[in-house]
């Protein structure tokens, strides 16, 4: 490469800046001295370090210079390039390969540009642009004071509306705090009302379930994005959510985040009601549709936000949904409500829901976002908030949760025709169900985790009725069957044992299954029958549910 005569470090500097500003890049500058330049992209996240090297310093002096220039990088921001220009090419070199990180928080480059004008990338990234101001290095010439004053100006000013943005996308997050203080004050309510048994609680506070979704309970689809299961459960949803909430309120204004939180967390439970046979709890859907959104945004920006934010925010914008989509193939994960949630979060974005917005850099307030009252959107957030309002006071209401932490209410109940009855709780004789099984008939009634017990009955005809003196034989064959039969996944069991139930007597043996669940079987006689009650609970059901197996078996009689 040709070299103009007397070029030293820092005309050489200069005339590769002016390169570098004249070129086809689109690049800014933000800073110019005597030891540093700094430029950036106008239209690309990209940032530019060009260090004077005068004279012949060593490789611990240019190190020494540029160190904390690439310590002061954090993760999240544009790609950066070092350039050290004038110097030894072996001490410059040296200088740039132990500077560059082992782990780098953004792409990075290093390159050196010698005193004798000799480019070389030393570690990283290529830099294409900085290639190109190489070449034309012999036919230009630093720039001029009042040009480089112009270009210093307009690169503080890009970088000051930058701030500025920056600044407005971080001012709004009073609908996300609501959202969080909600969830939070629910999950807090779950564990109140279900102490010993948070599963029952959650149930009957709104968890979706696309069978009671179909029998009409639709309150679930929007309750049950305001429940978690656990606190660890709370803590990475609602962390996840004030990532992704305050810059998307802020940026679509809080009407039109509602609406999109709203709606992302109603086609996430839909998904997951109408495609999914088990029951969920948690605001992973709405998220996901708030994840996708800033997904939306950078591909379809709408004019919004600065093109130099835009490609940021492309380039960032694909590592969350992998390790949300990794994530979201775990087991116990809804998997289908996250998909249904950010389907919907992404379908709004790219469409209709930015459509008539202010770009963020003319506004000077928050209210600023929209240009003129909408009232229909108005109408519509407040639709909105309301659904999800009452949609979890008709799960309070339905559900009524707080019945967990009484004594359960007995009803006498008519097991279908077996000729037998018994007293169970309120809450179970109403969730029955029939099922047959080798020619028997087994009537169930509960559903773990939604009820904290659920017994099973099954009637056996004898020839006749058992006389007195043959019942205690019956029992002991009863009790030595007991004691031999090990269902699956048992984990431990007990003897079985003769024992007395409302005056009658009767066999009884406790087991303990592998999922953490509790089994009691009862043996009683009624006349010309033989009954097999077993009860399955949760290990931590409510205190005022203990001994209710006992008192169950106790009022079996003959109808």
């Amino acid at each position: 490469m040709d070299r103009a005569p007397g070029d030293d470090a820092t005309a050489l500097r200069d005339r590769l800046l002016a390169a570098l500003l004249r070129g086809p890049d689109a690049l800014v500058l933000l800073r110019c001295d005597a030891g540093l330049a700094v430029l950036a992209g106008r239209t690309a996240p990209l940032q530019i370090a060009l260090f004077t090297a005068p004279g012949a310093p060593s490789a611990d002096e240019i190190l020494a210079r540029i160190a904390p220039l690439v310590k002061a990088v954090q993760p999240g921001g544009p790609p950066t390039h070092v350039v050290v220009v004038g110097g030894d090419a072996d001490d410059g070199r040296a200088a740039l390969a132990k500077a560059a990180p082992i782990v780098q928080p953004v792409p990075m480059g290093f390159h050196h540009v010698d005193a004798s004008g000799e480019l070389a990338r030393v570690k990283g990234q290529a830099l294409p642009a900085l290639d190109r101001a190489h070449e034309r290095l012999a036919e230009v010439g630093p720039l001029e004071p009042a040009a480089l004053a112009e270009a210093l100006a307009e690169g503080q000013a890009l970088a000051q509306q930058e701030r500025a943005i920056v600044d407005r996308l971080r001012g709004s997050r009073r609908v996300t705090a609501t959202l969080v203080i909600a969830c939070a004050a629910l999950l807090a309510m779950s564990y109140a009302f279900g102490s010993g048994t948070h599963e029952a609680a959650l149930w009957r506070m709104g968890a979706n379930s696309g069978e009671a979704v179909r029998h009409g309970e639709l309150y679930r689809l929007l309750a049950s994005a305001f429940l978690h299961a656990d606190p660890m459960h709370l803590f990475v949803n609602m962390l996840a959510l004030w990532s992704f909430g305050p810059m998307l309120e802020a940026l679509l204004g809080p009407r039109r985040f509602l609406l999109l939180y709203g709606a992302s967390a109603l086609g996430g439970s839909l998904a997951s009601a109408m495609l999914e046979d088990r029951w969920s709890v948690g605001a992973s859907g709405a998220i996901w549709g708030l994840m996708t959104a800033g997904i939306g945004v950078a591909l379809r920006p709408h004019g919004l936000l600065p093109p130099a934010m835009i490609a940021q925010m492309r380039s960032r914008a694909w590592l969350p949904l992998g390790l949300n989509l990794v994530y979201s193939f775990q087991p116990g994960v809804d998997l289908l409500a996250h998909l249904g949630g950010g389907v919907v979060g992404f379908a709004l974005v790219v469409t209709v829901l930015p459509r008539g917005l202010t770009p963020v850099g003319q506004r000077q307030h928050a209210a600023d976002a929209e240009p003129r009252p909408r009232p229909l959107l108005t109408a519509a957030a407040a639709l909105t908030a309301a659904a999800m309002a009452l949609s979890v006071m008709a799960a309070l209401a339905a559900g009524r949760p707080w019945e967990l932490r009484a004594p359960p209410a007995l009803v006498r109940t008519e097991v279908a025709d077996a000729g037998v009855a018994l007293d169970l709780p309120e809450a179970l004789a109403s969730a029955a169900s029939v099922e047959e099984l080798g020619g028997v008939r087994f009537h169930t009634y509960g559903q773990l985790p939604r009820t904290p017990v659920v017994f099973q009955v099954a009637v056996f005809p004898l020839e006749g009725e058992v006389p007195p003196d043959q019942l205690d034989d019956l029992l002991e064959q009863e009790r030595k069957t007991l004691d031999q039969q090990r269902p699956a996944n048992t984990v431990t069991k007990g003897p079985a044992t003769r024992v007395t139930l409302g005056g009658r007597p009767a066999v009884s043996v406790k087991t303990g299954l592998k999922n953490g669940v509790q089994l009691v079987s009862y043996v009683v006689v009624i006349g010309n029958r033989e009954v097999m009650l077993q009860a399955y609970s949760v290990a931590d059901r409510p205190a005022t549910w203990d001994g209710i197996e006992d008192k169950v078996a106790a009022t079996i009689r003959a109808q």
